[in-house]
């Protein structure tokens, strides 16, 4: 299996090829990194020959790029070629390539992502009936290892409709890939199919999913059934939709509800671990925030949620000052109505 790319950029556009590459790593595909500065470089040709995936970021200016095209035809064209621009090459126009439209604004984030998915989609090798158990067992120990790029661009060509453990593979490595259309659709086609315990875990990743693609009703749903089924995961990413929802929809400002939720997975058994963890710290900083505003009362109910005595002890003395500041205030001014003009 071929598990790199190659990454073919103008000068100019160094620093832009330079993240993309730090991106691209980030999620273990190997990226070679290839300046283009002569007409012919056979460092590039001899690359692009066992490459999975050729991208050429003409971002500056355009620029010829056929001898590539050649020697990949010449190589069985098992490459793929995805051309990143602002402005459209000529080349462009006699070839059918994958574009990538990059505007101004366009997150390279997102740019590392849809080059993966275009590279997914269309990876090529040969499946027959002798090889595809190999192949899937290749992608399932791709997956565990984190290499979900590698690991779609296999599980894609052993699918079956019937093959509930490539599905979900499947919807799992979308999800990694923050390509949550895909993953939500094949999510969908698992959940009916599957056991109690593995439609909790399903339903949990759709709310997750839907959350992420600010369609709030349908991530509320779910995570509601994920945490009638018990889910160890679903009430803190409740909580995480109503603290985050009001940004996205007015209608569904439940700001405090959401740190309400947190407090009760501090206290719920079913949670896991790190669902705790992450509830303790958003409280945390939540309280710090209400003390610096000086909401002592709030403030004091998070820090007792998450047992910190010192700060309860804190806001308590910041409560009993405030009070005693008001009762002084209300004494001089009874002080001053009575007062003989």
């Amino acid at each position: 299996m071929k598990k790199y790319i190659t990454l073919v950029y103008l000068p100019q556009d160094e620093e832009m090829a330079n993240q993309l590459q730090a991106l691209l790593e980030d999620k273990h595909v190997e990226t070679h990194l290839y300046q283009k500065v002569a007409l012919k470089d056979s460092a590039i040709l001899n690359d692009i020959k066992n490459s999975a995936c050729l991208v050429i970021l003409h971002i500056s200016e355009d620029f010829d790029y056929r001898d590539y095209l050649y020697e990949i035809v010449k190589a069985n064209n098992l490459c793929q070629i995805v051309t990143v621009f602002i402005n459209k090459s000529t080349y462009q126009n006699k070839y059918t390539l994958n574009e990538i439209e990059c505007k101004e604004g366009y997150p390279l984030t997102a740019l590392a992502n849809d080059i993966c998915c275009v590279m997914v989609g269309g990876y090529k090798i040969g499946v027959s009936i002798f090889n595809r158990n190999k192949l899937k067992k290749e992608a399932i120990s791709l997956y565990n290892k984190g290499e979900y790029v590698w690991a779609l661009c296999l599980l894609l060509k052993v699918f079956k409709i019937h093959d509930l453990v490539v599905k979900e593979k499947i919807a799992a490595a979308y999800s990694q890939l923050m390509n949550c259309d895909k993953a939500i659709n094949y999510y969908s086609i698992c959940l009916p199919l599957t056991d109690q315990d593995s439609q909790g875990q399903i339903c949990n990743n759709l709310g997750w999913l839907y959350t992420q693609t600010k369609n709030l009703e349908f991530a509320e749903k779910y995570l509601k059934l994920a945490i009638e089924y018990g889910n160890p995961d679903a009430l803190y990413n409740l909580g995480y939709l109503y603290e985050t929802s009001w940004a996205y929809d007015s209608k569904m400002r439940r700001t405090r509800e959401g740190f309400d939720i947190y407090c009760e997975v501090l206290n719920d058994p079913k949670t896991s671990e790190q669902s705790k963890a992450q509830a303790r710290a958003k409280l945390k900083n939540q309280a710090d925030k209400l003390l610096a505003r000086k909401n002592y009362a709030a403030a004091m109910n998070y820090y007792k949620a998450i047992g910190d005595g010192a700060k309860v002890a804190e806001c308590l003395r910041d409560i009993k000052m405030l009070r005693q500041a008001y009762e002084e205030r209300k004494r001089r001014q009874e002080a001053m109505r009575n007062m003989p003009e």
